[in-house]
């Protein structure tokens, strides 16, 4: 009679926890999409992110109005390109340190302490996007937040044996 449960040296038998699986597709985004995609294009992230990098015709339009100098727009736009550049390094070290307790140091602990202390930089992110960005951006911080609240709860909650 077939055995409905897979033999033990199958691809399966191998793999972490689901938990653990889902925080090293955390820190897998946290890398490519939120950390060197970032860093490769600043612009676009900033979009992404719902906090845009002011473009060229919004300046133009102050500079006519006499509002704001040459001079102020290219610190502005400066200033906007390296806050975007700081939050991508942000990202790209929490992704290290999230793959670094999931597949070298396997500390369960630890990587669910990592992930639900995200929860907080995310919120900030969810406020940050609200209060100055492009409001309906602000969506995706909350489902940041939600798999922070959860994949992080489940490997603090759930230890393994």
């Amino acid at each position: 009679m077939a055995s409905l449960t897979p033999p033990s040296n199958s691809l399966f038998a191998n793999l972490p926890p689901p938990a653990e699986c889902l925080a090293i597709l955390v820190g897998f985004a946290e890398i490519t999409i939120f950390g060197l995609a970032g860093l490769a294009n600043p612009p676009s992230f900033a979009k992404g992110l719902g906090l845009p990098i002011t473009n060229s015709s919004d300046d133009s339009a102050q500079l006519e109005a006499g509002t704001t100098t040459p001079q102020e727009a290219s610190k502005a736009a400066k200033t906007q390109r390296g806050l975007i550049l700081a939050l991508a390094a942000r990202n790209l070290e929490k992704g290290l340190t999230v793959m670094a307790f999931a597949c070298y140091w396997r500390d369960r602990k630890a990587l669910g302490t990592c992930i639900f202390a995200g929860l907080l930089t995310t919120a900030a992110d969810y406020l940050a996007v609200k209060w100055y960005g492009e409001e309906e951006a602000a969506f995706g911080h909350v489902i940041g937040m939600a798999n922070c609240s959860l994949i992080g709860g489940a490997l603090l909650y759930w230890g393994r044996e």
